[in-house]
């Protein structure tokens, strides 16, 4: 490639970037505008935070179960329970590392995902006896799996980065940062602090 083609690929990473910057901004002042779905979430989410035994079960599939991960290990690294669990291996026989009042947080953009409205289904039915939060991100609370969810943190964007292929990439991006900004509020509320994280890196830069 030529030095302009470089060029021209460096400058279209950094429009991406500005794309990905717009859509969490615009998502954060439509926040503010009307926090009403997202107190009913933080409600549910406090109530199990603050429980001795409960913990956060993350789940998902495909790219939303790889934010899962993330949003699981966050979670874990700064104090809060939390474990990740793909709603195939969760229909498998995982499901029994679901505890009574544990919450579980369902990721599915489209809301539709044949997996994730099985497992909300078993999850809400009463001879299972799962005895759980269910809180669903996504694009639209008015989805199947939505439908189903105690609390619905609205994950939608407008566009993906490439208008050719819907690849999850702003989208993915968004509900990434919703999580970790859930995961830091939890962390600020426990008072958990430089001392803690140390003892959960031992290892590590981060632990140093």
């Amino acid at each position: 490639m030529t030095a302009d083609d470089l060029d021209k690929a460096a400058r279209s990473i950094a429009s991406s970037l500005d794309l990905v910057g717009l859509a969490i901004k615009q998502h954060a002042d439509r926040l503010r505008q009307d926090t009403q779905e997202l107190q009913r979430a933080l409600d549910i989410i406090f109530t199990v935070a603050d429980a001795p035994r409960s913990k956060f079960v993350i789940t998902g599939v495909g790219k939303s179960f790889l934010v899962g991960k993330k949003l699981a290990a966050t979670m874990t690294s700064v104090g809060t329970r939390a474990v990740a669990l793909h709603a195939t291996e969760a229909l498998h026989g995982d499901v029994g590392i679901i505890d009574s009042g544990d919450c579980v947080i369902a990721l599915s953009y489209s809301g539709v995902t044949e997996e994730m409205v099985k497992l909300a289904k078993v999850l809400r039915d009463p001879q299972n006896r799962h005895d759980v939060w269910l809180i669903g991100m996504g694009r639209s609370v008015n989805s199947p799996l939505g439908e189903l969810c105690d609390a619905w943190i609205d994950c939608s964007v407008e566009t993906e980065l490439s208008s050719v292929v819907c690849a999850p990439t702003i989208s993915s991006s968004l509900m990434l940062a919703l999580g970790d900004s859930i995961a830091t509020l939890l962390m600020n509320r426990s008072k958990f602090g430089p001392s803690d994280f140390v003892r959960n890196h031992p290892s590590g830069n981060l632990g140093k």
